[in-house]
């Protein structure tokens, strides 16, 4: 972190860069923000860095079609006073279309990470997440809410038989 810009974001985005590198988690070379956007962030968050990865061996998530619903219920989040948190939004929705845990599909080293990702850049989600329901789970249980769409049969998360699925460790 010697080389950061000291912004908010610059552990993220370096723990996101250290993924991709390792070749964990879902996302594109370019995190799905396009490469000029890409070269911004980067510019941003690590003034000097020239990092262009290979996207030969990255993944290529295949964006299902609520992906820009869930990109606009995210962004529509994004804290106006973080510098990258529309793109830390853009990050998140491409992550979501992976099929493991959001911070995996991130390829954040642990859900911790994710959640201080969340609540810096996204913090009226986070608040809103007050049971520590998984995150993937939360974000598209709030945007079929938002849209009117219930699709749980419990009156209750509590009296859900997948309680568990939703509310367990992430391991």
């Amino acid at each position: 972190m010697d080389h950061a810009a000291g912004h908010p974001n610059d552990e993220f985005v370096a723990h996101l860069i250290a993924g991709w590198t390792v070749g964990e988690g879902v996302l594109p070379a370019d995190f799905g923000l396009g490469e000029a956007r890409f070269a911004a962030l980067v510019e941003r968050h690590f003034p000097g860095l020239v990092w262009r990865p290979n996207k030969a061996l990255g993944p290529t998530p295949v964006l299902h079609p609520e992906f820009d619903d869930l990109l606009h219920f995210v962004a529509d989040h994004a804290a106006d006073v973080v510098a990258g948190a529309s793109d830390m939004a853009v990050a998140m929705a491409t992550a979501c279309m992976g099929s493991d845990h959001l911070w995996q599909d991130l390829g954040l080293p642990s859900r911790r990470e994710l959640s201080q990702l969340i609540a810096l850049n996204f913090p009226a989600l986070a608040e809103a997440n007050n049971r520590d329901m998984k995150w993937k789970k939360f974000l598209y249980r709030e945007l079929c809410q938002r849209e009117g769409i219930y699709v749980c049969a419990s009156p209750s998360c509590e009296a859900c038989a997948d309680y568990a699925n939703c509310f367990g460790p992430e391991v």
